[in-house]
């Protein structure tokens, strides 16, 4: 029996300054739009990261606006989800007012986020989508807001999948 192959998703992490001059640098943005990123590497376990842009209200339906830069999620402590097909990796978007509510979120101490960590789940119908969790930096060590690495927000597999069907199957 020949072995199934996986693909390894790692948890990726998105600094609050970068975020913040993303929205700061592309006027009109209403959605975060998380592609996916296979870097150019000689790791054998050949890392999927994503890259981050900034999608921008038009007021042609037609004109779709994206930011003329973006940011790659870099990998986070070598965390990573390994899953098999049926997988279905179509961009990841998370609205700019649920990106805000995160970023602007305050932990039990008043710590606010100082950078977020994307982890990679699978949906009942194989769209790979992310949890979210705050993280701050307090005495040299990192920890999740609000205590205990809650998950603060889901980024939305789209087209065509939705959060109504999300559920771990990995």
């Amino acid at each position: 029996m020949k072995d199934i192959q996986t693909l390894k998703f790692y948890w990726l992490k998105y600094e609050v300054s970068d975020i913040r001059e993303m929205i700061n640098n592309s006027p009109g943005i209403d959605n975060f739009v998380f592609t996916y990123y296979f870097p150019n590497t000689a790791d054998e376990d050949k890392p999927i990261q994503l890259i981050a842009y900034a999608h921008m209200d038009s007021k042609d339906p037609v004109e779709a606006r994206y930011s003329d830069y973006y940011d790659t999620l870099e990998v986070y402590n070598s965390n990573a989800l390994e899953a098999g097909g049926p997988l279905m990796m179509s961009n990841n978007i998370l609205s700019l007012n649920s990106m805000q509510a995160l970023i602007n979120s305050m932990g039990p101490n008043g710590d606010k986020p100082e950078f977020l960590v994307f982890v990679p789940n699978v949906n009942n119908s194989g769209h790979v989508y992310y949890d979210i969790v705050a993280y701050t930096r307090r005495g040299g060590e990192e920890s999740p807001l609000p205590g205990n690495g809650s998950i603060i927000d889901t980024t939305n597999p789209s087209p065509p999948a939705t959060l109504q069907e999300q559920s771990a199957v990995a």
